[in-house]
């Protein structure tokens, strides 16, 4: 399988302003944004005079704790600026390293668009956000405001697919040792 390394840097800007944004940096020392960015896939397509580039077949791009996965990720960047990420998948899917939770936030829809104007993620068809041990969300959407720190979660119109909310509860603290 042939595999694509490269690096493009204004491409993943969205990597430190998105979702990804959203959770502290995998090492205090070294943040994600500042570590080499892998992208490998079976294709890649690059159409400078449009600024769309379309990486197709087993996509996976990772910068430090984070990955973004999907069967196809579209980045459209006219004159060379980011404007939007599309990744489809079934699902795609994202990972990323919370280092002031100590935990990993993993997410999935069929698609998981960023928009940077708007500094604004929608996860669509079947999404779920999930910080194992904490909570889940899932829904047939789910719109996070980066700016606003806002979260939204829809269920489907026809009432199928309802949001859900799943609160995992905290351990139980252990009383401290009685000292003779």
């Amino acid at each position: 399988m042939p595999s694509i390394n490269t690096h493009y840097p204004a491409f993943f800007i969205f990597f430190t302003l998105c979702l990804f944004s959203l959770f502290s940096h995998a090492e205090p020392t070294t943040p994600d944004e500042e570590q080499p960015i892998h992208i490998t896939a079976d294709r890649l397509e690059v159409q400078e005079q449009t600024g769309i580039s379309t990486y197709t077949g087993n996509v996976n791009i990772q910068q430090g704790s984070l990955e973004l996965t999907g069967d196809t990720i579209t980045i459209i960047h006219p004159n060379g600026q980011l404007q939007t990420l599309k990744a489809y998948g079934a699902p795609a899917t994202f990972k990323r390293f919370s280092q002031v939770e100590q935990s990993w936030i993993n997410g999935q829809a069929n698609l998981i668009q960023y928009n940077t104007e708007h500094k604004t993620i929608l996860l669509s068809g079947n999404a779920k956000v999930m910080q194992p041990g904490k909570h889940t969300i899932t829904g047939s959407n789910i719109f996070y405001d980066v700016s606003k720190q806002t979260l939204m979660a829809k269920g489907s119109k026809d009432g199928q697919n309802r949001v859900s909310v799943t609160f995992e509860p905290a351990p139980p603290k252990t009383a401290p040792a009685d000292e003779e």
